[in-house]
């Protein structure tokens, strides 16, 4: 693959992502570099997002709302618990995976070469809520 010329908007972008505490959509790095960026277009910022992406530098993850975010490789081994109900993500610290996935490996011969583990339920705020409006 020829390499890419860095620009200064390709740079900018990674910033988003390097800076982000969980992974961020296309639109949520669009939003924050329109105002240092004006000329920059949401096509631009899916295209390097996407060339990102296949050069390894960043993954993919779609959530439950459909929506494909990004984060860096190196950061990526991450598993999440997200809310149903207003999509509000925990990182979860450890990976409950590892002894699985050296078993699997050990057993089937497989090079496990990653994995992904996304857990769905209901947080805290939106159970209150759920509750509160059940009881008026």
């Amino acid at each position: 693959m020829a390499a890419f010329k860095n620009t200064k908007q390709r740079g900018a972008i990674m910033d988003v992502i390097k800076e982000s505490a969980e992974p961020v959509s296309a639109e949520e790095i669009f939003a924050r570099l329109r105002e240092d960026y004006p000329s920059l277009a949401l096509s631009t910022v899916y295209r390097n997002l996407e060339r990102f992406a296949m050069d390894g530098l960043i993954h993919k993850d779609v959530f439950n709302d459909g929506v494909v975010r990004y984060s860096l490789s190196e950061a990526h081994h991450g598993h999440y618990l997200v809310c149903t109900e207003c999509s509000n993500k925990i990182k979860i610290d450890e990976c409950p995976l590892t002894c699985l996935e050296q078993g699997l490996a050990r057993d089937t011969g497989y090079e496990i070469e990653g994995h992904t583990l996304t857990i769905y339920g209901k947080c805290p705020e939106c159970i209150r809520r759920a509750h509160g409006s059940k009881a008026k």
